[in-house]
């Protein structure tokens, strides 16, 4: 297969994922702040917990039920919490982009970022490592957004038109991106790193692979 262009997931494939055990208290401590704003007292360890990991659309109506605030308002005070979070973590050194990020930056062809994170932290964790991108399609603090994440192949299929690419490959890390290929009608790689290292998907992928060197090295040897 001749490949004319690279997309690639950001969390668990350009950047490490921040751990639970450092991830959980900052969230805790700053959407508790930003809720206790908000005269609500129904914050507790289970909803801190359930508010940092990914929610669906049908969630969402159910936590803000839970709380007593409106769902955008919940959503919003929760992307600026984990936001404030993820950013800090990479200022401090804490998140921060897996060394064979740098076999990327050797291609000759468009490369694009395909999140399901805020486009706000993609960008800003770029900056702080001097990374860039040809596109970059991410969410926007809104619940809206919820409905455009991966599986759904949208932010591909748009990051796909905005790089006028033919035969783009896509890197994730999780059954969901894979799942988002296939449905996008792409080629994917699934990526093994240390927190995905022994996870089972049941969507097989077209190539399996252990770092972005080898990704490199697929596009390499398809001709442009």
């Amino acid at each position: 297969m001749s490949y004319d262009s690279l997309l690639l997931d950001f969390d668990g494939v350009v950047v490490n994922v921040l751990p639970d055990e450092r991830r959980l208290p900052a969230f805790r401590e700053r959407i508790t702040a930003e809720l206790m704003n908000r005269d609500t007292d129904a914050i507790d360890d289970s909803l801190v917990e359930r508010l940092a990991h990914s929610v669906s659309p049908e969630d969402l109506p159910r936590l803000s039920e839970r709380v007593g605030i409106d769902p955008e308002a919940l959503w919003r005070a929760r992307d600026d919490a984990l936001a404030d979070v993820l950013t800090e973590a990479a200022r401090d050194g804490h998140k921060t982009p897996y060394e064979d990020v740098t076999a990327v930056s050797e291609l000759d062809r468009p490369v694009g970022i395909v999140s399901n994170n805020q486009r706000r932290i993609v960008e800003s964790i770029s900056r702080e490592f001097g990374l860039a991108f040809d596109a970059v399609q991410a969410r926007e603090p809104h619940p809206d957004s919820l409905r455009r994440k991966k599986p759904e192949p949208t932010f591909l299929e748009e990051t796909v038109q905005a790089l006028g690419a033919e035969e783009p490959l896509f890197v994730g890390d999780k059954e969901t991106d894979v799942l988002a290929g296939r449905r996008a009608g792409l080629d994917t790689v699934l990526i093994r790193r240390g927190h995905n290292a022994d996870r089972e998907v049941d969507v097989e992928p077209t190539y399996e692979v252990d770092g972005l060197d080898t990704v490199v090295e697929l596009i390499g040897e398809s001709p442009r």
